[in-house]
C-alpha cells in the first residue's frame, strides 16, 4: 500500500516549510533503518533554518539508503543534475578537506531526477572519481517513495500530519487508530482507562510487539478491546519505546491491505476483521497481534477486565472526579463496549441481547447467585417461575459467548455484568408477577435467621454455619432493589397502585419483625447500607420505633465479636454505614444524627480504638471543614441542636470532637451507591463558613460546660487552634470561673491553663504557638489568679518528664537535663519550708518519682535530721507510695552509717509487715555491709530483701557476685539471675551456668513477669555462653535447649540439638514418639499433663528441626544421609510409627540446600534416597513441606495465580532435570501440578474479587 507518491512529494517541495518536515522525515526512516547510531543530528522545525549541515550521521552499519560511517546530509529543491552539481560544488567548496575525506555527502530531494542524458548512479561515479569525499550519494522523489514503502507505518504518519492527505483503506497508524476509538466517548477516552490496573499484561504486550516475528492472539470480550489496549500499551511507554512502535506499527482491517504488507519485514502488525484470516502469513516476518473472542477467548491469553478500583484514575484523567468514576466502573461492569453506551459520543447501538430480555429478567432480577448453592438456584427457579434451575441456565448460556453479553459466569458464581445499565432495558418490561416474585425472594431471603453451627460441620475460626444464600444473591437482590427506588424513571418502570418507592418500602416493611426486634436487621448483614439506601423511611422508623421501645435490645448491637483475625469486629458497623449514607440527604439528616446520638447512649465503648463509632459517625457527617453530608452549615448546625436536645451527654461528645483541634483528621463516611443528593451547586466550604461554624460549636460548647470544671478543661486543649473572638469567649469563661473557684494549690482548670501557657511559650517559634499578644492574655488570666502558696509554682518541674522551661532549641544538639533545676527547686523549698514542704510537695506533684530521685543528689544540702523528719513523713500512708524507698537510699548514700545505726531503732521498728520493711532497704547500696544488715533483721526480711531486689552487683568482686547469686537461688531466683548477669556469665562456673538453667525452667512464668519478652534474650545469651564452654557435654547443652525450646522459637543461633537429631536416629525417633501415638499404642493409654507438654515441646522441635543429616559446607554425604534414613525408618517401624516417620523424613529433606554446583534441586544426595527407599510416605511429606514451607506471602488485591505458576514452572523444571532420578523427578512433577491446580483456583477467586469490585 502506497501511503506516499511521487507526486506527493513534488507538492510537498513546493512548500515553505519543506526542508523542516523532511529533515524529520529523514530522522525518522534511519532510526527504523539502523539499529544503533553513535552521531545522530537532523534538526527539524524552526531549527532546520539555521546555518549547517541538514543531517550528520555516524553508523557502524550500511544498510538501505544509509551510508556506513559518517555521513553529512544535504536538501535541496529542483531535481537534476544542474541542481545537484551546483549543491556539491557548493558544499565541497565550504568543507575542508580531512573532514570530507571521513564523510559521505547525501544530497537529498523531494523532486525526481529529471536529466535523461545522465543518470543518478552515472552522476554519482563522476562525483566519486574526484576523490573529494570519502562517498557521494543523490536520493531523489523516486528513492524517497521506496524508502517510505519499506516503511508504511512512517508514511502513513506524514501522508495524514503533512501531506494531510486521507490514509488508503484497510490499514490505520496506532494515532489514527486511538483518535477513531476514543473521540466514540464523551468525554474522550484516556488511556490510563484502558489500561487500568492491567500494567502487568500492558508490559508483557510490549515485550511481544517488540520481539521476535510471530503471530499472536489475546482473548477478550470484544477485538475493539484488545486493539485498545495495545494502541493504549503503546501510547502509554516509554518515550523510545513509543516512537519505535509507532513508527512500525499498523492496524490492518482488510484482505488486500494484509496481502499488501505480507512480504515487509520490520513492521508490527495489528490484524482485525477481514484481515485476521492473514494474521499467519504476516506473523512470519513480523509480530502481528490477533483479537480472540468468542470461545475463542479462553484458549491464549486472556486480556482480564479490570477492577473498578483500577479504573478510577483513568475517570479521573478524564476529568470525572474519583467519585463519579467508581461509580461509572461499577455501572459499566467494567466493560468498554458498556462504557460506550453509558457516555457515547456516537449514536449508542442496543445490546444484542435485547431481543431476549423477557426470558433474562429473572437473572437481571437476582443480580448474581451460586450455583453451586441449591438455596440460591431455587430463588432463581421462582423469580422465573421455572419447574427447573437449568431451564435458566439453558438459556443464560449462549449468551456467554457474546461481546456485550448480560451476565458474566466464573467457575460457579453467575453475575449481571452492568445492573443499572440492564435495567433501562428491562425495567419497563417487569410485570407485576415479577415484582411479586422479587418482593417475596427478598423476604425470603433477607428474613431468615442465619443457622447456628453443626457439631459436625467442619471448623472456621469465623464460627458460622454455612451461609444459607451466597453474598452473590444477597447483595444482587439488594442492589435489584436499590436500583428500583432510585433509576425507575430512567427505565420507565410502572408499578400498579403505587410508586416504585413505595413498592421497595413495602418490601422492606414485609421482612419479618420489622421494627419489632432488631434481629430483623441484623438479617441484612453487608448489605445493611444498600437497603437503607433503597428504603430510607422504613429503616429510619423501624429504628426509631425500637430505640424508643426497648433500647436494651437494641444494645445488643454492640457485642463485640473478638474471634476475627484483623481484631475485633461488631454488629453496629452496618447500622453505621447505613444511617451515614442515609445523612447524606437533606431531608433525613437530622433523623439519621438523632438515631446516632441515641445509639451513642447505648454504646458501651465510646472510647474504643475501633473507630466505628456511633459518635465518631456523627462527628464526620457534621464537621465543619469536611461535612459528610449535602446539608448546607445552617441545616447542619440546626441538627447539632437537635442532636444536643435528644441526647444532651452524647452532644457534649460530639461538640468536643468537633472543635478545633491540631492535625485533625476527616474520614469519608459510607457514601450512596446510586442515589445522587448533591445539589445543583454544591456549598463552597470557605474559611469564613468554617470559621461560622466553629463559633457555633464554641457557643453551644460554652452553654453545655457551665461551670463543669472538666468540660471548660477541655477548651484549653483547643485554645491554640481557636480563633481570636472564640478564644477570647473562652478565656472570659474561664476567668470568670476561676474568681469563684479557685482553691489554694490551684484548681486542675487553672493548672491547664498554666501548662498551656508554658507549653505555647516553650515552643513560641513553632507555626502553631500562640502569638505574642494572644499567649499575653492567656498569662494575664495565669497570674491574675496565681495561688499564693508558693508550693504551687515550684511544681512544675516534678509534673513531667521533660518540663516546658525555657525555650525549645530544635538545632541544639545539647538536651537540657532538668535535673539541675529540679535540684536547685527542691534546695528551695528545703532552705523556705523544710521537710514539711518537700513532703507536702511531693504530696502535690504529679510525678513524685521524680522528687524522689533528686534527694540523693550529691549537690543538695540537707541535715541529717531534716532526713529523719522526710523519712518520717514519708512513711504516712498519705505520702506517695514510692517516696519511702527514695528517701531511704538517699539517706543511706548521704549518711552512711549515721543513717544505718538510726534506722532500725527509728523506722524499722514501726513497720511490721516484713516485705514493707525489705522494700526500704532496696535502694540501699548492694554490698556486704547492706546484706550483713538485712540479715540482722530476722529470715522473713532476709527472704523479702532477696526476692524483691532487682540488681546483681555486676561490679563487685566474684565472691560478692557469687554470695548474692546464692541468695536469689535459696528464694527461687535462677532464671531472674539469668536476666541480671550480663556481662558476668563468663566469669560463672559451668557447674554453676547449667544448675542456674536447670533451675530456672520451672521457673519461666515469674521471669516473664519480670523481664517480659526480654527473657527469651537473656535465656539464647545464657545457652550461647554454654555452648562455647569444652567441659558441658553437648548431650547436656541439648537437654538444656529442648527445655527452654519455647523460648528459643526465633532464636538464630544454631541449636546443638539440631545436630544431635541429625547424627542421632534413636534421639530422633524418640523425639518423635513423644508426639505421635505408635500404631501399637494403647488406645486406652492416659494421656497426663506432663506428657501434653513435652508433646508440644517435642513438636516444636521437630517443625523447628530442618537440618539434613549429613550436610557439612552445603554438601551433603550421601552415605551418611542415606544411614541415618535407613535407621530412622527401622526405629519407627518397631514402634510402630512408620508412617509419621518416613513423613518428617520427607519434610527434613525438604529443606535440603540447593547444591550450586548442580543444575537442580534437591540436590543429588536427596534424589538418591527417594529413589532408593521409594516410599509413598517420604514423598508425601516432600510434597506438604514443598507447600507450607512457602510460609506467610502477600497478594495484591485479586491477583491471580501469577505466584503459584512461577512455583509450578520452577518444580516442572527441575522435574525434567533430575530424568536419572524417575521417582524424584515425577515427585517433583506432581508437585508442579498441584501448583497448577492453586494458581487455577487462584485464577477464580480473583475473577470472581473482581466481580465484586
Amino acid at each position: 500500500m502506497q501511503w506516499i507518491d511521487e507526486k506527493a512529494l513534488e507538492a510537498w517541495a513546493g512548500r515553505l516549510n519543506a526542508r523542516e518536515m523532511l529533515m524529520a522525515m529523514l530522522a525518522d526512516l534511519i532510526r527504523m533503518t539502523i539499529d544503533d547510531a553513535t552521531r545522530f543530528r537532523f534538526p527539524s522545525g524552526e531549527v532546520s533554518q539555521l546555518r549547517g549541515w541538514d543531517g550528520d550521521l555516524e553508523t557502524d552499519e550500511a544498510k538501505g539508503f544509509v551510508p556506513e560511517g559518517k555521513s553529512k546530509w544535504e536538501f535541496g529543491t529542483g531535481p537534476g543534475e544542474k541542481k545537484a552539481t551546483s549543491d556539491y560544488v557548493k558544499r565541497t567548496n565550504q568543507t575542508p578537506d580531512d573532514e570530507m575525506a571521513e564523510n559521505t555527502l547525501v544530497l537529498v530531494n523531494l523532486g525526481c531526477w529529471d536529466t535523461p542524458t545522465k543518470k543518478i548512479p552515472e552522476w554519482e561515479d563522476d562525483r566519486r572519481k574526484e576523490r573529494k569525499w570519502k562517498d557521494v550519494k543523490y536520493l531523489d522523489g523516486v528513492s524517497l517513495v521506496q524508502w517510505l514503502k519499506d516503511h508504511p507505518a512512517i508514511a502513513a504518519r506524514y501522508a495524514r500530519n503533512v501531506l494531510g492527505t486521507a490514509p488508503k483503506d484497510g490499514a490505520l497508524s496506532t494515532d489514527e487508530y486511538w483518535e477513531e476509538f476514543s473521540t466514540q466517548f464523551k468525554p474522550p477516552l484516556s488511556e490510563k482507562l484502558v489500561i487500568a490496573d492491567r500494567q502487568r499484561e500492558a508490559e508483557e504486550l510490549l515485550s511481544k510487539l517488540c520481539g521476535q516475528a510471530e503471530s499472536f492472539m489475546i482473548g477478550a470480550e470484544t477485538s475493539e478491546e484488545v486493539i485498545a489496549f495495545a494502541v493504549a500499551t503503546i501510547r502509554t511507554a516509554t518515550p523510545a519505546v513509543r516512537q519505535s512502535l509507532e513508527s512500525r506499527t499498523l492496524i490492518v482491517r482488510t484482505e488486500a491491505a494484509a496481502r499488501f504488507f505480507a512480504m515487509h519485514t520490520g513492521l508490527v502488525f495489528i490484524t482485525v476483521g477481514a484481515a485476521e484470516t492473514l494474521a499467519g502469513t504476516l506473523g512470519k516476518k513480523c509480530p502481528t497481534l490477533s483479537a480472540a473472542t468468542g470461545a475463542q477467548a479462553k484458549r491464549g491469553s486472556l486480556l482480564k477486565r479490570p477492577t473498578a478500583s483500577g479504573m478510577v484514575d483513568g475517570f479521573i484523567e478524564m476529568g470525572l472526579d474519583h467519585g463519579q468514576g467508581y461509580e461509572l466502573a461499577h455501572r459499566c461492569g467494567r466493560s468498554l463496549t458498556i462504557l460506550k453506551r453509558l457516555i457515547n459520543n456516537t449514536p449508542a447501538t442496543d445490546p444484542p441481547w435485547l431481543q431476549h430480555v423477557s426470558v433474562l429478567k429473572p437473572a437481571f432480577l437476582a443480580g448474581g447467585w451460586s450455583s453451586d448453592l441449591e438455596t440460591d438456584c431455587n430463588i432463581l427457579k421462582e423469580l422465573g417461575g421455572y419447574h427447573a434451575y437449568g431451564m435458566l441456565e439453558g438459556i443464560l448460556m449462549p449468551t456467554l459467548s457474546l461481546a456485550d453479553r448480560p451476565v458474566d459466569k466464573e467457575a460457579d458464581v453467575w453475575q449481571v455484568r452492568a445492573p443499572v445499565d440492564a435495567f433501562y432495558f428491562y425495567g419497563s418490561q417487569l410485570t407485576d408477577a415479577d415484582l411479586t416474585r422479587l418482593r417475596d425472594a427478598i423476604v425470603k431471603v433477607f428474613g431468615k435467621q442465619p443457622e447456628q453451627p453443626s457439631r459436625d460441620q467442619k471448623f472456621n475460626l469465623a464460627k458460622v454455619a454455612h451461609a444459607d444464600y451466597s453474598r452473590w444473591l444477597r447483595d444482587g437482590l439488594a442492589l435489584t432493589l436499590l436500583i428500583i427506588a432510585s433509576m425507575h424513571e430512567v427505565a420507565g418502570l410502572h408499578v400498579k397502585g403505587k410508586t416504585p418507592q413505595q413498592y421497595v418500602d413495602d418490601v422492606i416493611n414485609a421482612l419479618p419483625d420489622w421494627s419489632k426486634s432488631h434481629h430483623s436487621i441484623l438479617r441484612l448483614g453487608d448489605q445493611t447500607a444498600l437497603l437503607a439506601e433503597a428504603a430510607p423511611n422504613p429503616f429510619l422508623k423501624a429504628l426509631e420505633s425500637m430505640l424508643e421501645g426497648v433500647p436494651e435490645q437494641i444494645a445488643q448491637i454492640f457485642e463485640t465479636e473478638r474471634n476475627r483475625f484483623f481484631g475485633p469486629s461488631s454488629p453496629h458497623v452496618h447500622f453505621l454505614w447505613a444511617l451515614e449514607s442515609i445523612a447524606w440527604d437533606p431531608r433525613y439528616l437530622n433523623r439519621a444524627a438523632v438515631v446516632l446520638a441515641k445509639l451513642g447512649q447505648l454504646d458501651p465503648e465510646p472510647d474504643s480504638n475501633h473507630v466505628n463509632r456511633p459518635i465518631n459517625s456523627l462527628r464526620d457527617i457534621l464537621l465543619g471543614w469536611s461535612p459528610n453530608t449535602y446539608a448546607l452549615q445552617p441545616q447542619r448546625i440546626a441538627c447539632l441542636d437537635a442532636v444536643l436536645k435528644a441526647c444532651p451527654d452524647v452532644g457534649w461528645q460530639l461538640l468536643k470532637k468537633l472543635l478545633p483541634c491540631s492535625h485533625a483528621i476527616s474520614s469519608p463516611t459510607q457514601h450512596p451507591k446510586l442515589r445522587d443528593f448533591a445539589p445543583e451547586k454544591p456549598e463552597e466550604i470557605t474559611f469564613g463558613s468554617v470559621w461560622d461554624f466553629e463559633t457555633a460549636v464554641v457557643d453551644r460548647a460554652l452553654v453545655a460546660a457551665g461551670d463543669n470544671e472538666a468540660r471548660l478543661g477541655v477548651f484549653i486543649e483547643s485554645l491554640g487552634q481557636l480563633q481570636a473572638p472564640n478564644r477570647a469567649k473562652v478565656l472570659a469563661r474561664v476567668d470568670s470561673y476561676l474568681a469563684t473557684h479557685q482553691v489554694d494549690e490551684g484548681c486542675t482548670i487553672w493548672h491547664k491553663l498554666k501548662d498551656e501557657s508554658a507549653r505555647n511559650e516553650y515552643f513560641g517559634d513553632s507555626d502553631w504557638a500562640l502569638s505574642n499578644n494572644d499567649l499575653a492574655a492567656v498569662k494575664e488570666v495565669v497570674e491574675r489568679h496565681r495561688p499564693t502558696d508558693p508550693l504551687v509554682s515550684d511544681r512544675h518541674a516534678f509534673d513531667d518528664w521533660t518540663p516546658h522551661i525555657g525555650k525549645y532549641k530544635g538545632d541544639s544538639e545539647d538536651f537540657e537535663d532538668p535535673t539541675d533545676l529540679r535540684k536547685e527547686i527542691l534546695q528551695r523549698v528545703l532552705d523556705r519550708d523544710g521537710a514539711p514542704g518537700v513532703l507536702r510537695l511531693a504530696r502535690m506533684v504529679k510525678l513524685p518519682e521524680l522528687l524522689g530521685q533528686v534527694l540523693g543528689h550529691s549537690h543538695l544540702s540537707i541535715t541529717l535530721e531534716q532526713m529523719f523528719e522526710l523519712m518520717q513523713g514519708a512513711l504516712d500512708p498519705a505520702a506517695p507510695p514510692s517516696l519511702s524507698y527514695y528517701v531511704s537510699a538517699a539517706g543511706v548514700g548521704k549518711f552512711g552509717d549515721q543513717w544505718e545505726g538510726a534506722f532500725k531503732g527509728r523506722f524499722l521498728a514501726q513497720v511490721t509487715d516484713a516485705a514493707a520493711k525489705a522494700k526500704l532497704l532496696l535502694g540501699w547500696p548492694a554490698t556486704p555491709t547492706t546484706w550483713s544488715y538485712v540479715e540482722g533483721l530476722g529470715s522473713e526480711v532476709r527472704d523479702q530483701y532477696w526476692r524483691h531486689v532487682g540488681l546483681l552487683p555486676i561490679q563487685a568482686s566474684l565472691d560478692d557476685l557469687l554470695y548474692a547469686i546464692d541468695q536469689f537461688r535459696t528464694v527461687g531466683r535462677d532464671i531472674d539471675v539469668l536476666g541480671l548477669m550480663h556481662s558476668r556469665a563468663k566469669d560463672l562456673s559451668s557447674s554453676l551456668l547449667v544448675d542456674l538453667l536447670t533451675k530456672g525452667v520451672s521457673q519461666v512464668d515469674n521471669g516473664f513477669k519480670r523481664f517480659g519478652n526480654m527473657l527469651s534474650y537473656y535465656v539464647a545469651k545464657a545457652l550461647k555462653e554454654v555452648r562455647t564452654r569444652s567441659d558441658i557435654d553437648k548431650l547436656e547443652v541439648g537437654r538444656l535447649e529442648y527445655a527452654y525450646l519455647p523460648l528459643l522459637r526465633h532464636e538464630s543461633e544454631p541449636l546443638t540439638i539440631f545436630n544431635l537429631l541429625a547424627s542421632d536416629p534413636e534421639m530422633f525417633i524418640d523425639v518423635l514418639s513423644h508426639v505421635f501415638r505408635g500404631k501399637n499404642t494403647p488406645p486406652e493409654q492416659t494421656i497426663t499433663a506432663e506428657m501434653k507438654t513435652r508433646a508440644n515441646i517435642s513438636y516444636d522441635l521437630l517443625s523447628a528441626f530442618k537440618t539434613v543429616p549429613g550436610l557439612h559446607d552445603g554438601k551433603i554425604d550421601a552415605q551418611i544421609l542415606s544411614e541415618w534414613v535407613a535407621t530412622v525408618r527401622t526405629l519407627a517401624a518397631k514402634k510402630g510409627l512408620d508412617d509419621i516417620g518416613d513423613q518428617r523424613i520427607g519434610y527434613i529433606l525438604a529443606h535440603a540446600p540447593q547444591d550450586a554446583s548442580e543444575p537442580f534441586w534437591p540436590p543429588s544426595a536427596v534424589c538418591q534416597v527417594i529413589d532408593e527407599v521409594a516410599a509413598e510416605h517420604v514423598e508425601r511429606g516432600f510434597a506438604i513441606e514443598c507447600f507450607n514451607k512457602r510460609g506467610v506471602y502477600s497478594k495484591g488485591i485479586n491477583e491471580d495465580g501469577r505466584q503459584e505458576r512461577e512455583f509450578a514452572t520452577c518444580y516442572k523444571d527441575w522435574a525434567d532435570a533430575t530424568w536419572m532420578y524417575p521417582r524424584t523427578s515425577a515427585m517433583l512433577m506432581a508437585i508442579s501440578d498441584d501448583w497448577i491446580r492453586r494458581a487455577d483456583h487462584e485464577d477464580v477467586r480473583a475473577e470472581q474479587g473482581k466481580m465484586k469490585m
